[in-house]
C-alpha cells in the first residue's frame, strides 16, 4: 500500500509532534512557567542590576580569583565522581590539581595547576553527571524561582555534592574547631549560601548577553531557555561518555516552537522546487 505523500508543511508539523515530547521531559511545564514568570521581574530589577554592579565594581582579576577559589573548593566533588565513573587516571589528575592549587596557588586563588609544567586544567564533574553517565535521564525539567533552570536528577544530586564539598570547606575554614570531618554537622547553609550567591552573580553577569538575546529574539523565551539548557546538559553527559572527552553531536534537541512567519516561506520555496 502506498501512502500519500506529505507536503513539506505537514512533514514539519509531524516532525514537531513526534520530537517535542521525546526531546523535552517537561511534565511540570505549567508550574515551571509560573516560576519563570515570577523570576523575570526579580531578575530584571534585582538580580541583573546586582550582577552587573558586581562585574563593574570588582576588577576582572579579582573575579577570576574568586572563581578559582570556588572551582578549587569543588575539586573534591570532581575527584569523587571521577572515581564513581571508574576513571582513576582522571581522579589522579584532579587530586594533583587540587593539591597544587591549594598549596602553591593560595587555596586556589591562582590557578597554577593549569599552567606549565603541570597542564592540569579544571574539568567539571558532579553527581548529576555521574547519574547521567550511568544512564539516568533528567527525569523532569525544573525552573526554580530565582535559581533558574535545572533538572530533577541534578537537583537531587546536589545534596550529594554538598556532603562531599561542604565538610571539607568547613574543616579548612575552622581547622582548630575540634569538629570531626564527615561526623559532626558542618555549616552547610552558611558555606553553600555564600558560595552560591557569589557564583550565581558571576554566572549571571557572564551570561547577560545570551540571556538578553533569548528574551528579545525568541518567540517563547521559556522554551528557548529550556532548549539551550537541555542541550548543554546532554552535551556534557555525552562528553563524559566519549573517549576523547569531546561531546558528539546530540541529535533530537531543538526548540519545538515553530515560527509561522519563518516556516511558511520555507515551505513554499520547497514546494516550488
Amino acid at each position: 500500500m502506498t501512502l500519500p505523500a506529505q507536503s513539506p508543511a505537514d512533514a514539519a508539523s509531524t516532525d514537531f509532534d513526534i520530537a517535542a515530547p521525546r526531546t523535552f521531559p517537561d511534565p511540570l511545564e505549567g508550574l515551571n512557567r509560573i516560576s519563570y514568570a515570577i523570576t523575570r521581574p526579580i531578575d530584571r530589577f534585582i538580580l541583573r542590576p546586582l550582577a552587573i554592579t558586581y562585574k563593574t565594581v570588582v576588577p576582572k582579576p579579582a573575579r577570576e580569583g574568586v572563581r578559582n577559589i570556588i572551582g578549587n573548593a569543588n575539586e573534591p566533588i570532581v575527584f569523587v565522581n571521577d572515581l564513581l565513573q571508574l576513571r582513576p587516571d582522571r581522579a589522579l589528575r584532579t587530586l594533583l590539581r587540587f593539591v597544587i592549587n591549594s598549596a602553591i596557588g593560595v587555596f586556589g586563588l591562582f590557578d597554577i595547576a593549569k599552567r606549565k609544567p603541570f597542564h592540569l586544567p579544571h574539568r567539571n564533574n558532579n553527581f548529576g553527571d555521574t547519574l547521567g553517565y550511568y544512564g539516568i535521564g533528567p527525569i523532569a525539567y525544573l525552573y526554580l524561582p530565582v535559581f533558574g533552570p535545572t533538572t530533577l536528577r541534578d537537583r537531587v544530586a546536589q545534596i550529594g555534592d554538598a556532603f562531599v564539598r561542604d565538610p571539607l570547606v568547613d574543616k579548612a575554614l575552622h581547622p582548630n574547631s575540634g569538629r570531626r570531618l564527615f561526623r559532626d554537622s558542618p555549616q552547610f547553609g552558611t558555606i553553600g549560601t555564600v558560595m552560591g550567591v557569589v557564583e550565581g552573580l558571576d554566572a549571571r553577569a557572564e551570561n547577560d548577553a545570551e540571556l538578553r538575546t533569548i528574551q528579545e529574539d525568541s518567540i517563547d523565551p521559556y522554551a528557548s531557555l529550556r532548549a539551550n539548557f537541555m542541550q548543554d546538559r546532554a552535551g556534557e553527559i555525552a562528553a563524559l561518555k566519549s573517549r576523547n572527552g569531546v561531546a558528539p553531536e546530540v541529535e533530537g534537541f531543538r526548540d519545538p516552537l515553530i515560527d509561522p512567519e519563518d516556516a511558511a516561506p520555507a515551505a513554499r520555496k520547497s514546494a516550488q522546487r
